[in-house]
């Protein structure tokens, strides 16, 4: 029973994917880091070493996704500070596997969540704007 919710999350999140505008994407990928660091830090507490290392390390995949998402032409000083912040917060994650400290996933939590939520407030205009703009780059390339 519990492989087959498992499976039907899986397929629902991978649909939810295929559909979703580039915003959702970014807003998911936020929400799913969080989410992992969550379960790594209760995973920590528990001395559940295995889970720790599964959902620090798909954190870490997840923050990396956000690097590749960056938009180093448009705007290549504002990428390379989110590119840092992001390398940060990966080398802190694996700090804190490493060390377990849950305070240092504390801390990583404290620098995505601000982003997280600002990309969940976005106004309409502001999200179809970017879509104007990607469409447009992309009819560039």
């Amino acid at each position: 029973m519990r492989s087959n919710l498992k499976t039907y999350q899986n397929v629902n999140r991978e649909s939810n994917l295929l559909a979703a505008e580039p915003h959702t994407i970014i807003l998911m990928l936020f929400n799913g880091a969080l989410e992992s660091i969550a379960y790594a830090k209760g995973a920590i507490e528990r001395k559940d070493f295995t889970v720790k290392a599964e959902k620090i390390t798909k954190a870490v995949n997840i923050i990396n996704s956000l690097r590749t998402s960056l938009d180093n032409d448009a705007q290549p000083e504002i990428s390379a500070n989110f590119d840092a912040l992001y390398e940060y917060c990966a080398d802190r994650l694996m700090n804190a596997s490493a060390t377990l400290n849950i305070g240092v996933l504390d801390e990583v939590v404290a620098l995505l969540k601000p982003l997280r939520d600002a990309w969940a407030e976005m106004s309409a205009a502001d999200k179809s704007e970017g879509h104007q703009l990607l469409r447009a780059k992309e009819q560039e390339a």
